[in-house]
């Protein structure tokens, strides 16, 4: 513990709080280095929030742009299966896909007798959250009307049809391919499926897509949207035709979450996050509009050691996040995002704005470093608080310094992180560390 003369030249008398000052370099100071400061000694201070947990479901539901020639469509992912975490619970993810008309098909299928053709499904597995041992049994069912999956929250759910298929696989294939009957090429949806006027439109209005299900608690499996296609197949001569995966989303459920002593779940998925307050109004904050604020970060540790130590069997697979998102609200009548841009522009949405995180903290924190959060510490100490609250939630996605990317909201996933909360012996907990400079 830092020695009490320098609360006194912080504020000029004694505060009345007490704040942790240790030299963890887990818990203090993370990313804080040497300033060239005049005024006095830089003194560093890690300041808790009041914590709570708030439940929003994440955007799992995106529609991709038009078919690219080149291949790249983005890491978009629809999800599938059912798993009981030792952290997380038992979470249960369904996918909904659908694809892309074409507008011109070869002449083998477009003539064919439909006695010859047959059709089938395409994923490329990138994704596993559970047993990578066991097989897990999909079923495949058919949308009954046209679903609007574009931005579509996780709790959402679309009509659905008659089932049309079932296939087990290996979550660790390279390749799923799942056969559709041919029961399910009627002459009408292959009068669907060779339609190609108007560039493919006209089948995009009348094809709806596809429900998937699991019926195991084995694992989750995430398939890539921009690889996944619906082929056609003539079968004499072995000519394909691939529709393109054109939106998909994941509709994502837990329940049976264990408790964990000192520490917070966060659940991607299902939104599951963390939510932050510090009262700018109360000691300490209050008291240091009256010395210089140097940097400013906001740290929250992941404890990824009790999570290895809870995963399971061996064949049991549970990654750690790539990506983190925090965002800040403000008060409906307090300042907008742009006030606090002039030194790093934040993205803004109603009353949030996404902060740019470190990349190299993740998996072990979500860090907001000192450029995004230096400027909404310092106008929240010289005048009315910009924000209310701060809300840190699992968005699994590769980051970069790169502020359009740290800022996107996350992946679907169904990954579960622990939060050590102030309980927690030698981790740390969340916590704002301010460097000022006495007076």
């Amino acid at each position: 513990m830092r020695p009490s003369w320098i609360y006194s030249l912080l504020v000029g008398g004694v505060l009345l709080f007490s704040f942790s000052a240790c030299d963890d370099a887990s818990t203090v100071g993370l990313g804080v280095g040497p300033d060239s400061l005049s005024g006095g000694d830089p003194v560093t201070l890690d300041i808790p929030p009041a914590l709570d947990t708030t439940t929003s479901p994440p955007q799992t539901g995106l529609e991709l742009q038009p078919f690219s020639p080149f291949g790249n469509r983005g890491p978009w992912r629809v999800l599938v299966g059912r798993v009981d975490d030792p952290i997380g619970g038992t979470i249960e993810a369904n996918g909904y896909f659908d694809v892309q008309g074409r507008s011109d098909l070869p002449p083998e299928i477009l003539n064919a007798d439909p006695d010859s053709l047959s059709a089938e499904l395409r994923f490329t597995p990138t994704y596993i959250h559970g047993d990578t041992a066991s097989s897990v049994e999909f079923r495949v069912l058919n949308l009954s009307e046209e679903a609007k999956m574009d931005q579509a929250r996780a709790d959402t759910t679309f009509p659905v049809g008659s089932a049309i298929a079932r296939r087990s696989i290996v979550p660790t294939d390279s390749l799923v391919t799942i056969d559709l009957p041919s029961s399910w090429l009627t002459s009408e949806r292959l009068g669907v499926l060779r339609d190609t006027s108007d560039g493919g439109s006209a089948f995009n209005e009348n094809f709806h897509g596809f429900k998937l299900v699991a019926a195991e608690e084995s694992a989750v499996v995430g398939f890539s949207v921009g690889n996944a296609t619906l082929r056609l197949i003539h079968t004499p001569d072995s000519t394909t035709a691939d529709f393109p995966g054109l939106k998909a989303f994941t509709h994502v459920e837990r329940r049976n979450v264990p408790d964990f002593p000192n520490h917070q779940v966060l659940q991607g998925g299902v939104g599951v996050g963390l939510t932050m307050n510090w009262d700018f109004n109360a000691p300490p904050l209050d008291t240091l509009n009256r010395a210089p604020l140097n940097r400013a970060e906001i740290f929250v540790p992941i404890d990824t050691s009790a999570m290895e130590a809870r995963s399971g069997s061996d064949s049991f697979a549970r990654p750690l996040p790539k990506g983190y998102r925090v965002t800040a609200v403000r008060d409906q009548s307090s300042t907008v995002c742009s006030r606090i841009q002039t030194v790093f522009p934040l993205p803004q949405n109603d009353t949030r704005c996404a902060l740019p995180i470190l990349p190299q903290a993740i998996p072990g924190a979500a860090l907001v470093p000192n450029r995004p959060a230096f400027p909404i510490f310092e106008t929240s100490l010289r005048q009315t608080p910009a924000f209310t609250r701060y809300r840190v939630e699992v968005a699994d996605r590769e980051t970069s310094p790169s502020r359009s990317e740290t800022v996107q909201p996350g992946l679907p996933s169904t990954l579960p992180v622990l939060v050590p909360l102030p309980e927690a012996e030698d981790i740390g907990s969340p916590h704002a560390t301010l460097t000022v400079t006495p007076l």
